[in-house]
């Protein structure tokens, strides 16, 4: 039995690819142990594995509705803090941890396995090209190296990269990366199958980190579909809008709804470009109209690779209702973009992706023991 160490914050679409893989290192006989934020408490007991909450990251709650600039801010603590890197390091010597498994965001945890001596790995949960390019060039990364952390170097710190994206679709994958493997994305599903004797269900799921502009969006999306012979089902994924959102007679809002129990019926998804979203979409063979939230995010890059790829429309996040009525009539309509959606699909259910990314995670701790001893000061 290896003992694992995950470590992980609520931000959103990158807890569910590091949730499937401690359920599938725990389904393994591992003795798992996630360190994170309480808010993933319940989460993560659902998984089988062991939680502890992270006194570091007791200052993040990404439901609170903040400004750009100040979101920006809290990303870039979250990568380069110092509290968070000597409080990893110190869990993960006092455990006897065997391989820790480190979110992306967490930069400085990344370093802080690095101290400990701990054979270990990043997770990245959407395109690699993002990571290296907008969001570690970009003012996130920015402020992280005024903070004294290069995001970019403490990522390849780490032994081992593992990517939950389609090779396909992520650019950074054309050129490669020693040490780091795209094993796809951990989202599942089942190919949708719409009742043809009803209108067909859109169901609308923007972001659960709240972003500026959310409530204008979605009203404009709910009045979009208000205008169309369509069934509306908005998954808010417990964020509450700062304002009132008139819902048309044929659009219902669901505080929180869980995606595996209402995709298998729709027709299509609304998205704001998110990859765990958008993965999940695709597992069940649905096309998407994307409408990216969040200029400095992953989401104009996944949108853009959806429309490429001919799977969906990207529209700009101030779509006028009737644009994006006219996207959702195109998506419904379009068999091509059907197809192209399913292709992907069949990619997604085809990949074992969790079983990929424990088997990697593993490895590092075979290599490790052929490997001469080393100390922390050698890692």
């Amino acid at each position: 039995m290896t003992s694992v160490t995950l470590v992980t914050v609520d931000a959103g679409g990158n807890a569910p690819p590091m949730l499937d893989i401690a359920r599938t290192l725990v389904r393994r006989g591992e003795d798992v142990r996630v360190l994170g934020h309480e808010r993933q408490r319940d989460r993560v007991a659902a998984t089988g594995a062991a939680f502890e909450p992270l006194d570091a990251l007791a200052y993040w709650d990404c439901t609170i509705p903040r400004s750009l600039p100040s979101t920006l801010g809290q990303f870039s603590r979250l990568g380069s803090d110092g509290p968070l890197r000597r409080e990893v390091a110190s869990r993960l010597r006092s455990d006897g941890t065997d391989v820790a498994l480190v979110d992306c965001l967490t930069a400085s945890a990344v370093l802080g396995a690095r101290d400990a001596g701990v054979p270990n790995a990043v997770l990245f949960h959407t395109f690699l090209a993002y990571w290296r390019g907008a969001y570690a060039g970009g003012p996130v990364g920015v402020v992280s190296r005024l903070r004294g952390i290069d995001l970019r170097a403490a990522w390849k710190a780490a032994d081992a990269r593992i990517v939950t994206a389609d090779a396909t679709l992520d650019p950074a994958a054309r050129d490669g990366e020693p040490g780091t493997a795209w094993v796809g994305p951990t989202d599942t599903g089942v190919p949708a199958r719409p009742d043809p004797d009803r209108p067909p269900l859109v169901v609308v799921s923007l972001s659960t980190t709240w972003l500026p502009g959310q409530t204008s969006a979605y009203q404009r999306i709910v009045t979009a579909l208000g205008s169309l012979p369509v069934r509306g089902l908005v998954t808010a994924g417990g964020i509450v809008p700062d304002r009132p959102i008139d819902l048309p007679a044929n659009v219902e809002w669901a505080e929180r709804r869980r995606h595996a129990d209402v995709l298998p019926e729709a027709a299509l998804v609304i998205g704001h470009g998110g990859h765990s979203t958008t993965s999940t979409a695709l597992a069940h063979d649905l096309p998407l109209v994307i409408l990216p939230m969040n200029p400095h995010a992953d989401q104009p890059m996944v949108a853009n690779a959806i429309e490429r790829r001919g799977a969906g429309v990207a529209l700009s996040p101030r779509a006028r209702p009737e644009q994006v009525a006219e996207a959702v009539v195109r998506a419904l309509g379009d068999q091509g973009m059907a197809a192209a959606a399913a292709d992907l699909g069949r990619r997604i259910r085809s990949a074992d992706a969790a079983d990929a990314a424990s088997d990697r995670l593993l490895a590092l701790v075979r290599r490790e023991a052929r490997s001469p001893e080393r100390s922390p000061e050698d890692a």
